[in-house]
């Protein structure tokens, strides 16, 4: 099993997109997939089609569970099914918001999400973790989790900037927390060839990061944005399209991905 976080502390880069079309190649192509939707704001919970109003349990209801509590029988009860084979959600609604305060008094607060993970890890080839665009408690449990990292990253001055922000963090866990996390690969989105910052920001990426950054740039694409409102992930809603052409290339590079 691989645990892989999306994670990029600014929003609106691509995470739960990412997470939520790489998560349905992958199950199309044979994988058991879980998707964890660490982010209040629940877009990728809404993305696969479940509905966040209409929840009654979440990720946040295990997030509260004592290590009694926390049995793998629990833990499928909040798992919630896609309309797509081989692709489960454990999901989010605006609740986990709470859990900043929440988690702040519990022992080894940093590690509940890996120990939820633990109990139903043997059941699935990947999970993928979509993380809040902020540094707190939820982002930090789903990095302790992790085995790998992706990051998105929009070829933007600000985002660049940010960068080095992100990965003063990613040393910090690594160095106290999580000594196995890996980066696997920053990911260029909302890319526009036309654009010549656009190309001296991946190349910019590509001096920093070398073979860290995938040969796949998501390209800028409307039909993303109609798939978002169909709750629908790219790679089912439309296959003619410039954006399910990279996620399905993105896909290929994770499945072939391994740790030097």
């Amino acid at each position: 099993m691989q645990v892989i976080s999306v994670f990029n502390q600014k929003g609106g880069c691509g995470k739960s997109t990412t997470c939520s079309n790489l998560g349905a190649y992958l199950a199309r192509h044979g994988k058991k997939v879980l998707l964890i939707d660490m982010d209040p704001q629940a877009n990728l919970t809404v993305s696969v089609g479940v509905n966040d109003d209409e929840l009654e349990e979440t990720i946040y209801t295990l997030l509260q569970l004592n290590s009694k509590e926390l049995t793998r029988e629990r833990i499928l009860e909040v798992m919630k099914e896609t309309s797509y084979e081989r692709l489960l959600i454990l999901p989010s609604d605006i609740t986990l918001s709470n859990a900043e305060i929440s988690l702040a008094s519990v022992m080894s607060r940093e590690h509940v999400l890996k120990r939820i993970i633990e109990q139903i890890g043997d059941y699935f080839d990947y999970v993928l973790i979509d993380c809040p665009p902020s540094l707190g408690l939820l982002s930090v449990n789903s990095l302790v989790a992790s085995d790998y990292l992706i990051i998105p990253v929009t070829p933007q001055f600000f985002s660049i900037k940010g960068i080095k922000h992100l990965m003063e963090t990613y040393t910090l866990i690594k160095d106290t927390l999580n000594p196995n996390l890996e980066i696997m690969g920053v990911l260029v989105t909302m890319y526009d060839k036309r654009k010549n910052i656009a190309k001296d920001i991946r190349t910019t990426l590509v001096e920093v990061f070398g073979d860290k950054v995938f040969n796949t740039v998501i390209r800028q694409d409307v039909q993303i944005e109609y798939s978002q409102d169909n709750q629908t992930p790219i790679i089912y809603y439309n296959d003619k399209c410039r954006s399910h052409e990279d996620y399905k290339n993105l896909g290929r590079e994770v499945l072939a991905w391994q740790r030097v």
